[in-house]
């Protein structure tokens, strides 16, 4: 009897096709298309549909996580924002910045350059890979276009199709 999990490639348990957007696509409609989709990733592609990057779930923790408001400050540090930077105002302009990250394009956002396999690469290779490099995802590439994406759970299918 074979064991599929040990046999498969990531053609054979991709997703495909993948859903992409463009570069221009705002950070808000992608966040929507993953929602809607329910899906942690999207391939970020150029005019001939070749891959240029990568939009996930981290994309928009950073987002979030990278604009704090003062009561985020240590007390020390509030008191020289307010003074100093930003005035007792601090937290409209970082609410301001935050709305306005939505219709940001997500070529200012993407990760550049992800990891990607091939549809040949063996399952076992695609696991560590994603263990090593702190992945959920991972691009499946032919000739430059995405067509397919790995998740973590898609490794969890394979394992269950024992």
């Amino acid at each position: 009897m074979p064991i599929y999990a040990l046999e498969a490639t990531a053609g054979e348990v991709m997703s495909s096709p993948p859903i992409v957007v463009d570069e221009t696509t705002s950070l808000k409609e992608a966040a929507g298309l993953m929602i809607h989709n329910r899906i942690g990733c999207l391939p970020v592609v150029d005019e001939q549909g070749k891959m240029t990057g990568v939009v996930t779930e981290r994309t928009f923790q950073v987002q979030i996580a990278g604009v704090k408001p003062s009561s985020a400050l240590s007390p020390d540090r509030r008191v020289l924002e307010e003074l100093y930077v930003a005035g007792p105002d601090h937290l409209g302009a970082v609410q301001e910045a935050f709305v306005g990250s939505y219709s940001k394009p997500v070529a200012e956002a993407m990760q550049e350059s992800p990891p990607t396999v091939a549809k040949e690469t063996p399952l076992w290779e695609v696991a560590e890979t994603l263990l090593k490099q702190h992945l959920s995802h991972l691009i499946v590439v032919q000739d430059g276009k995405p067509i397919g994406v790995i998740a973590r759970h898609d490794l969890l299918r394979a394992y269950a199709m024992q």
